[in-house]
């Protein structure tokens, strides 16, 4: 719990009685509970006496609550939906739910729940779900977000994955990909986005056509590990498999369009580099590859050679210290056999 709660109403989330929820539950004992009943575990809550309402209800309803708290539902925004109705109706929400609205504000709704949460974010407390709840699959890491009435300070930001904690003034500084911003980081994430700003992969991302093309697929990188103290699997951060065919895509498909074979050969020993993963780490949070986001970050260097891990390295002039940051921060997931 991220809160002491001395009120006297509130709103329980719930979905199957596990023992993370009686826990909750038991220590909101002395308070007047009404469970949302999330996923038709209502009969199991009524008998234990608790007052059990339906989430049209919860939805409808404008009774101020004292704290909201609990599991909504994760399908697709819906969990970000119940964080906005409990900010509208409750002093106090602490909700469990999918982190990756945190690592951006592409959909009006995540926009939404930032704009919400200003002034109220006390912490964030992000944690691997697939380890936490056994038989569950997420494709990203969960949060445990917890609101208060008014909050001036810092928000604190818990990482139960690394076990670091650090701070932020407010949500635009949260990190854009699994990485937190120690200043090593950040300058690193500096220096490669300003080369990238020169010239960056996404611009030749183009539908498959007559000239010669890289085919990454289109879906690349596990995000699920069982690993608690992972935010994803060692091969997230690369832009095709081992055993990928980069030469086979369909008409309609997305690909690298190049010039020449010569072309695709360098860019595809390029893209296998650690230098370009992490770029491609610094906005990276889903299996999806061609996301524009993701792309713009990765700098496009001469495609007129083979490029290793120290030729690429010493053509950007990367100070020994970021290339020992990134060598460390990135798995290694390619055998490369090229002259170093």
């Amino acid at each position: 719990m991220c809160h002491n709660y001395t009120m006297k109403k509130a709103f329980y989330l719930a979905k199957e009685p596990g023992s993370g929820v009686r826990s909750d539950l038991s220590d909101m004992s002395d308070y007047d509970v009404t469970i949302v009943d999330c996923n038709c575990y209502g009969d199991w809550y009524r008998k234990k006496g608790y007052k059990v309402v339906k989430t049209d209800y919860y939805f409808k309803q404008t009774m101020h609550f004292s704290a909201t708290i609990g599991n909504p539902p994760y399908l697709k925004n819906l969990h970000l939906e119940f964080l906005l109705k409990a900010l509208q109706t409750s002093d106090h929400v602490q909700l469990i739910h999918p982190a990756g609205w945190l690592f951006r504000e592409t959909k009006s709704i995540e926009r939404q729940v930032k704009n919400s949460l200003k002034g109220r974010v006390k912490k964030l407390v992000l944690f691997n779900g697939n380890f936490t709840f056994k038989g569950t699959e997420f494709a990203c890491p969960l949060v445990r977000t917890c609101a208060v009435k008014s909050h001036t300070g810092p928000i604190e930001v818990e990482s139960k994955i690394t076990g670091n904690t650090y701070y932020i003034n407010d949500l635009s500084e949260f990190p854009t990909g699994y990485w937190e911003p120690t200043d090593l980081h950040l300058e690193i994430n500096n220096v490669i986005k300003n080369i990238a700003s020169k010239g960056d992969i996404n611009s030749l991302v183009k539908l498959k056509s007559d000239k010669p093309f890289l085919g990454c697929p289109r879906v690349v990188g596990h995000g699920k590990t069982m690993d608690p103290n992972k935010y994803a699997s060692d091969d997230f951060h690369i832009f095709h498999y081992k055993n990928s065919d980069l030469s086979n895509a369909g008409r309609n498909d997305k690909v690298f369009q190049l010039n020449n074979i010569e072309e695709v050969q360098s860019l595809k020993s390029y893209l296998e580099t650690k230098f370009a993963r992490f770029a491609l780490s610094i906005c990276k949070i889903s299996q999806d590859s061609y996301v524009s986001r993701y792309f713009e970050s990765v700098p496009l260097p001469p495609l007129d050679r083979q490029w290793t891990e120290q030729s690429i390295m010493e053509y950007y002039s990367i100070k020994p210290e970021h290339v020992e940051y990134i060598n460390t921060f990135i798995p290694d997931y390619y055998v490369q056999e090229q002259a170093q």
